[in-house]
């Protein structure tokens, strides 16, 4: 009886230890060396390696463990989610929230409760490519406020499900209250690239417009590439998403999305001198471009056969 307790007790031991086996994969193993039953969570090997990426840069205290990180990285070809990392965290949108105003007001101009005068083409591009907060205010003036510029995106686009707009940019910039999240922004540039969107081709130009991206520049990402992006940055997020084209070995043109988003609550409420900004800033920034790299390598060898040179 005693021999048969002691088996029973060495195989509850051993399939404790293999409910715990997840916990202790080693952080350095490849996608393969995931046990394939625990692969279930995992998108695909690019998702892994942000996971990595993420758990060194927090490792080297350049993340704090006050920053929450969000990523979404689509291939809109062949219809595939290749990274979610809390992508329906409602987040800061700081300058992002643009995105969803000048939706907001294409979306009267479709229905003629608004005019695209040369004044508002002026504007919107000064709001979207030099993202000024003085005209962003503009435009949600125009629309009749914060409250009814949340209302019209509510009402005719319900899928936005984490994104509220309950403020005007605050003179200085500290955005702070107007929210959305990383699947919002994924939803919102997968339907403009569709065309589902009002007047998706005029939203398109003004985000291809030079501007100082996170994705993009900085990179090794080949210049040929096209960028229909837009940025958002304040003391407490630096973010980034859009539409990346790149054309694949046989000529074709390939888009994905890139969403990443790193945000610190606790930066909205110290005093802090614009050097510790800009220094917070940069080493973030960094962490998107080297990111934003990773899922073009990634798309461009493993979805269409190209070959990079190796770095």
């Amino acid at each position: 009886m005693l021999r048969r307790t002691t088996k029973l007790a060495a195989l509850f031991v051993c399939c404790s230890l293999s409910l715990l086996l997840p916990v202790f994969i080693s952080p350095a193993a490849t996608y393969r060396d995931i046990p394939r039953k625990y692969r279930s969570t995992i998108d695909s090997p690019l998702e892994a390696n942000f996971e990595r990426y993420i758990k060194s840069r927090r490792s080297r205290r350049v993340l704090a463990t006050t920053d929450r990180t969000s990523f979404v990285v689509y291939d809109i070809s062949k219809n595939k989610k290749l990274v979610s990392i809390n992508e329906d965290r409602q987040m800061m949108a700081a300058s992002l929230i643009k995105n969803f105003i000048m939706l907001a007001y294409f979306h009267e101009v479709k229905y003629g409760r608004q005019k695209h005068t040369s004044v508002n083409k002026g504007k919107l591009r000064a709001m979207i490519q030099w993202s000024s907060n003085a005209e962003t205010n503009y435009f949600i003036r125009l629309l009749g406020g914060p409250a009814k510029v949340n209302r019209i995106l509510q009402s005719n686009y319900p899928y936005f499900k984490q994104t509220r707009i309950v403020e005007r940019i605050p003179y200085g910039g500290r955005t702070y209250r107007n929210m959305t999240s990383a699947r919002d922004l994924s939803t919102f540039f997968l339907k403009l690239w569709q065309g589902k969107l009002p007047f998706s081709e005029k939203m398109k130009w003004y985000f291809n417009l030079k501007n100082g991206d996170y994705i993009f520049k900085k990179t090794y990402i080949p210049a040929s590439v096209g960028v229909y992006n837009k940025t958002g940055t304040v003391y407490g997020l630096v973010g980034d998403g859009g539409v990346l084209v790149f054309r694949d070995p046989k000529g074709k043109l390939r888009p994905y999305i890139f969403i990443g988003m790193i945000e610190d609550r606790t930066k909205t409420n110290t005093r802090n001198r614009w050097q510790s900004f800009f220094d917070w800033k940069n080493r973030r920034s960094y962490i998107l471009r080297r990111l934003s790299e990773q899922a073009y390598k990634y798309i461009y060898e493993n979805h269409y056969g190209g070959r990079l040179a190796r770095r």
